[in-house]
């Protein structure tokens, strides 16, 4: 029973995409910067950590593109869609000082 409430805390909401970059980033990594572009530029984004949706935060109110700072847990995102045909594409902005 434990397991399984674990589970679900763990999860995306319902319709939410779970984007897994734990692989991809170093365990030192405390933060990234993402750059998000959205079609239709009015369109929302929201990215949270699992678990966790009130802890989201949004991109792109009305502009092509925007650069959100994310604080890394355990390198796995949810991502909400405020439009179901909208498109999207995250790129992590790399720092001099970290290797990514």
């Amino acid at each position: 029973m434990v397991l399984a409430l674990t589970l679900i805390a763990l999860a995306c909401n319902p319709g939410d995409r779970l984007l897994d970059l734990s692989a991809k980033l170093p365990r030192a990594v405390k933060t990234v910067d993402v750059l998000i572009s959205v079609e239709p530029f009015y369109a929302r984004l929201y990215l949270y950590q699992p678990g966790f949706p009130d802890s989201s935060q949004s991109c792109c109110r009305n502009q092509p593109s925007s650069v959100l700072k994310l604080p890394v847990i355990d390198g796995r995102f949810c991502i909400k869609q405020s439009q179901s045909q909208m498109k999207w594409k995250l790129q992590i902005i790399g720092r001099p000082d970290e290797e990514i």
